[in-house]
């Protein structure tokens, strides 16, 4: 019971986050810019990436990026000019508008963002070097000078009186709780454009974390995860730029000497890099995890690796790697993201096969009432939604209604009746011993979860026996294994692949021990 009522209080505090957070779509050009900023910084850029979402989704909508030459980015210099400014209030950093020195390093910070953008030469091609941009073109600050009844405000903040250099009362003005930026189009066009592509994660992952470097490894690590590569290998002097491991400065040059570019690297040993960016990031997402704040973490079965190992040319381990090669688990938050999203398709396609069978249903409650169906009769309703429901329809029936109100009747009353069994099994499991999870048996129920149609429907008839790290082992009849065979299609067998990547982290076989033999 004390291990029921644990789950249960973990199930609910993964709920909880899933419902508060929230994720938005950031193009793969951003973190080819962001690669030194500071959390802060990281945070506002975000935070600006999450006011452009539906200009990203009307790209997409509009399927610009079918276009066979290069399509119009995510966003457009007609969009950012009727956008305007956009408005960030000072409560989305954790900051009250009395606390004047935390909100001016906020504004410090944001008046730094500052993009390097490459300029080629138009005839040749060639780069011929960058042009050194800031993101905001205007950071508007409102100050009440005044208070409401017109009396001439004096804030002092923490009740000190401020003096300056020359002995005089400094005279501060309290903030209205917000500040609006206005973002340099040039740059927009280039850090916001989805032709490369983009990437789904959380949006407030900077505010989360306690190192820079956990957002920004998070950032390039969901690059890969988003499309199923789980154990990426990542060249080690790309790693390092991308972390923002080198500084670029330009010497100022007088009559005498001209302009130098002088790159600068942090942390050159690699045993430095290990310890002061890999192993701080790691134990930071560590620490996310538990927290349900993050979607991913390093993790390797081998405890030595840390979810992370360096890959040396030739027989030479020492110095400086090569490579990188990551090991990436989803976190508990992650997996549940991964069904939630995976529910939704699930819910638009169903709507829109009962929609095709039946014109008449009101589309708007047909879509409530998927949405209420209890999780874990999900997958048994949708097989009956799909088979059952048409059907019951076809059948001879006494019905005086119209087609709408029966559709929905007979699936009323399939969830009463399913509702009441369920109930049924969770008190004997009230009563019950809870038994050991087998390794692998969790993930391998969220793999078939995920799994539409009849391959899913067959696979949830198997019994789930063992897992070796490779394989998955079922038992089921001769009849069984045939029936799953025959549903292995090169797309079904592609979906599975991409389903077991994202939950087991890695490509996973099945075979089988004949219940009939």
């Amino acid at each position: 019971m004390a291990k029921k009522a644990k789950k249960e209080d973990k199930d609910e505090k993964l709920r909880l986050a899933l419902n508060e957070l929230r994720w938005i779509n950031t193009p793969v050009n951003y973190t080819s810019y962001a690669k030194s900023y500071s959390l802060i910084q990281q945070d506002v850029m975000l935070l600006v990436s999450g006011r452009l979402q539906d200009h990203f989704a009307k790209f997409l909508n509009e399927h610009r990026y079918l276009s066979k030459e290069r399509p119009n980015g995510g966003i457009t210099k007609e969009d950012l000019l009727k956008m305007g400014s956009i408005r960030l209030r000072l409560a989305d950093f954790g900051i009250d508008s009395s606390h004047y020195d935390e909100s001016v390093k906020v504004i410090n910070q944001m008046k730094k963002i500052e993009f390097h953008l490459p300029r080629f030469d138009p005839e040749t091609g060639l780069r011929k070097g960058e042009d050194y941009m800031p993101i905001f073109s205007k950071i508007f600050i409102p100050k009440n000078f005044t208070s409401r009844e017109g009396e001439y405000f004096n804030y002092q903040g923490d009740g000190n009186t401020k003096i300056d250099e020359d002995g005089q009362e400094v005279r501060k003005f309290r903030r209205d709780g917000y500040i609006e930026v206005t973002i340099n189009i040039e740059v927009a066009k280039a850090v916001f454009d989805m032709a490369d592509g983009y990437f789904n994660h959380l949006e407030r992952i900077a505010y989360f974390c306690n190192s820079a470097y956990t957002s920004r490894l998070y950032l390039l690590l969901m690059k890969y995860a988003s499309k199923g590569q789980m154990h990426p290998v990542i060249d080690y002097h790309e790693l390092k730029d991308a972390l923002g491991m080198f500084k670029v400065d330009v010497e100022k040059s007088d009559d005498e000497q001209p302009a130098k570019v002088v790159t600068t690297e942090k942390y050159q040993k690699f045993s430095q890099f290990r310890k002061q960016v890999l192993d701080v990031a790691r134990g930071d997402m560590e620490r996310l995890c538990e927290e349900n704040k993050i979607e991913i973490m390093l993790s390797c079965i081998d405890p030595d690796k840390k979810g992370y190992e360096p890959i040396y040319r030739g027989s030479t381990k020492r110095g400086n790697p090569e490579k990188i090669k990551f090991h990436i688990k989803r976190t508990p938050l992650g997996v549940a993201r991964e069904l939630e999203i995976h529910r939704g398709s699930s819910e638009k396609r169903l709507c829109s096969k009962l929609m095709f069978l039946y014109p008449t249903l009101d589309e708007e409650r047909l879509k409530a009432f998927v949405a209420d169906v209890p999780e874990d009769l999900w997958n048994d309703f949708k097989a009956y939604a799909y088979n059952g429901v048409p059907k019951a329809v076809e059948q001879p029936h006494r019905w005086n209604g119209t087609m709408e109100d029966f559709v929905f009747y007979i699936m009323e009353q399939w969830i009463k009746q399913h509702n009441a069994k369920s109930e049924q099994q969770q008190q004997m499991f009230d009563f019950a011993e809870t038994e050991e999870v087998k390794p692998g048996e969790k993930e391998w129920r969220q793999l078939v979860d995920m799994l539409d149609g009849d391959i899913g429907a067959e696979l949830r008839k198997v019994a789930f026996v063992s897992y070796d790290g490779k394989t998955v082992l079922l038992r089921a009849s001769r009849e069984q294994c045939r029936k799953v065979e025959s549903c292995l299609s090169d797309d079904v067998i592609a979906h599975v692949k991409k389903c077991s990547k994202q939950v087991f982290g890695k490509v996973i076989k099945w075979n089988y021990s004949l219940s009939d033999n």
